[in-house]
């Protein structure tokens, strides 16, 4: 079932529940709208689920960026200390190990960017089409408000011209005694 079917199922709902009288109420089998309700939520289109997954998965995707990172250090700082250890002109061992430094530095950087990148991308995705069902659900409910308003209003001046008719077959039933 489609999402579109699920809604004209609830309009279906809606158009076989019984009017209370005097009121603009309707009275509809909850049970129903519910089971609908269900199917729709079970239905969901597949993008609003990848749009969650993105989300949670944005998290994990920059803690490994950032765990990445820390190894590539934790790595530069035991490879600086060998180096000083191994050599005797610590100097040079002291150039080395910030030349290694700067280059995990400069790689955990990159990583953590792309990751950013990659997460800001897919997050901006979600949103876009987040904003697009929102969109789409707010056209379609101010469509049934206009055609509920529609059918009231013609309904009214149904009752009105039907108010005259008897008022005028009254009048005309006086003229004639």
């Amino acid at each position: 079932m489609t999402i579109e079917s699920l809604l004209d199922e609830i309009e279906d709902i809606l158009e076989e529940g019984k009017s209370v009288p005097f009121t603009s109420n309707l009275l509809v089998n909850v049970e129903d709208i519910r089971r609908v309700i269900e199917d729709i939520r079970l239905n969901m289109p597949d993008e609003l689920m990848q749009a969650r997954k993105i989300a949670s998965e944005r998290k994990e995707i920059l803690t490994a960026a950032q765990n990445s990172a820390d190894e590539i250090i934790a790595a530069a700082h035991k490879r600086a200390k060998e180096l000083v250890a191994e050599h005797e002109i610590t100097k040079g061992a002291e150039i080395s190990a910030a030349d290694i430094m700067a280059q995990a530095r400069t790689q955990a950087g990159e990583i953590v960017e792309g990751a950013r990148a990659t997460a800001s991308e897919l997050t901006d995705q979600a949103q876009k089409w987040a904003n697009d069902m929102r969109s789409s659900a707010s056209e379609y409910v101010e469509n049934i408000v206009a055609l509920a308003d529609e059918s009231l209003t013609n309904s009214v001046n149904e009752i009105r011209r039907a108010r005259q008719s008897l008022r005028a077959a009254a009048q005309h039933k006086k003229v004639e005694n």
